[in-house]
């Protein structure tokens, strides 16, 4: 009861000047968004800004842009439905740029080692989130390219909100589970395909698994969303139906 009450102050609270002209400069999506959505979105980035934390790594200071830009494209997520707040991430790590991860692997002999890898964002399960700061930077006017690492990992987040980071977000029955899964493994399937005969309608490292499927999708759904509708019609209709259709989204496609 505490939290209802608190956030509803934070979104009672005057969104910044300083914020406003973040959305305005740096985020061309906000302007097609219709006005209640705007100041909906601010809302959230009040409680988002409220109850992360962020810190630099690598020598970064976190500037309060940097924080409205992530907590805003995080927030996007969730602006057609109620909001899980991301409750399981309390921490988002900042690098200036791309950053080395240990990323267990099978190696021979059946032993699990640690493989270091160059990454440009992490989405820790039931954890934080861990971002490259030129890459969210470059996802602010390079949406044609239809990346958004911001998205990307925080759909993990949503697709772990489940129990589990298979690739479905926490849906509201057995049968829109059953829906998802079939829509889902289909188009999977068919990227799959089209990757062995030589062809890649979409990134190709959404074929990893289902979870770097969705979280690949979403990213489409958002920044280029008529690559996704060609590539899969039914996909593109699964996530409209999850996420809400947006004016940014039919603006694109128009």
């Amino acid at each position: 009861m505490f939290t209802f009450f608190r956030r509803h102050a934070l979104r009672k609270r005057l969104f910044p000047a300083a914020w406003l002209e973040v959305l305005r400069r740096r985020l061309p999506w906000y302007h097609r968004l219709t006005p209640e959505l705007q100041r909906r979105l601010q809302g959230r980035i009040q409680i988002f800004l409220a109850e992360k934390t962020f810190e630099g790594c690598g020598g970064l200071d976190v500037t309060d842009t940097m924080r409205v830009i992530v907590a805003a494209q995080a927030c996007r997520l969730e602006l057609q439905h109620d909001p899980t707040h991301f409750p399981h991430c309390t921490t988002i790590y900042l690098y200036p740029d791309a950053f080395v991860s240990p990323v267990p692997q099978l190696l021979p002999g059946g032993v699990i080692g640690e493989i270091p890898t160059v990454r440009i964002g992490e989405s820790w399960h039931r954890g934080s989130v861990v971002l490259a700061w030129r890459a969210v930077e470059a996802s602010t006017w390079a949406a044609w390219t239809g990346r958004n690492v911001v998205l990307h990992e925080f759909a993990h987040q949503l697709d772990s909100g489940s129990g589990a980071v298979d690739g479905a977000p926490a849906l509201r029955s057995s049968a829109a589970y059953t829906r998802w899964a079939q829509v889902v493994n289909g188009a999977l399937t068919r990227l799959r395909a089209h990757l062995a005969w030589g062809e890649a309608p979409i990134d190709p490292y959404a074929a990893q698994n289902p979870a770097e499927f969705f979280a690949v999708a979403t990213e489409l759904y958002f920044e280029a969303p008529q690559r996704l509708r060609a590539f899969d019609p039914a996909l593109h209709q699964l996530l409209e139906d999850y996420y809400g259709a947006f004016p940014s989204a039919g603006a694109e496609a128009a």
